[in-house]
């Protein structure tokens, strides 16, 4: 049986990624929706699925399903002064 979950991630200062404790979810959409509400705090996430335990750290079949990045802001042009 799958299990779903999601992970925050952050890019270090050495350009490695870093990535913040995962949460587990009771189904994809779960996974999804939390993924999407990491955003407001971390600059991606990634949505998991896997097979086994978490708790008793025998994970297998772990898959990435999908990755969420949040757009950075755009500083938009300024006018010339007059």
């Amino acid at each position: 049986m799958a299990n779903f979950g999601a992970m925050p991630f952050e890019t270090g200062p050495d350009g490695k990624i870093v990535y913040g404790a995962p949460r587990r979810a009771t189904s994809e959409i779960g996974a999804r929706c939390l993924a999407a509400a990491m955003l407001a705090t971390s600059p991606g996430a990634v949505v998991f699925s896997y097979e086994g335990e978490a708790s008793s750290k025998t994970i297998t079949n772990l898959v990435i399903i999908d990755q969420y990045e949040a757009e950075a802001a755009e500083t938009p042009p300024m006018k010339e002064a007059a």
